[in-house]
């Protein structure tokens, strides 16, 4: 199965940008970190009829958190650029799993406010749809 750590990997070399990338928890809350996370919606698994060996592909569910500054506006900006991307993603390979598309769920960064040091926070939640491996 396609790993956050395969995700944050990806997203190290295409957005050099952030300072930090974390795993399911953003450490002392540097500025300029992105933060990636498994997106718990719930649902099925991918399964085709004639069941799981006839299944060519998964989905990986993602929520990313862009942990900014204390600019409201340059964090929108940071988010916008992430979200830009996301959006524009070629197929291609991610980790060893070959992405056949990134399905965005939202339909703009999604801004939540500061943290308790005042830094703003946005988010961005997408499905990666990938190729299955035996």
């Amino acid at each position: 199965m396609l790993q956050l750590s395969d995700v944050r990997d990806w997203l190290k070399t295409a957005q050099p940008q952030f300072a930090n990338y974390y795993i399911g928890k953003l450490d002392q809350k540097k500025e300029m970190s992105l933060g990636v996370y498994t997106l718990n919606r719930g649902g099925l698994p991918v399964i085709a009829l004639g069941g799981l060996q006839n299944s060519s592909y998964s989905i990986k569910q993602v929520s990313l958190l862009i942990h900014w500054n204390k600019s409201q506006a340059d964090t929108e900006e940071a988010a916008d650029e992430l979200f830009q991307y996301l959006m524009n993603a070629e197929p291609g390979m991610m980790g060893e799993y070959k992405i056949a598309f990134i399905g965005m769920l939202v339909p703009e960064p999604q801004m939540v406010g500061t943290d308790d040091n005042g830094v703003y926070e946005s988010v961005i939640e997408f499905e990666i749809y990938y190729e299955r491996k035996e």
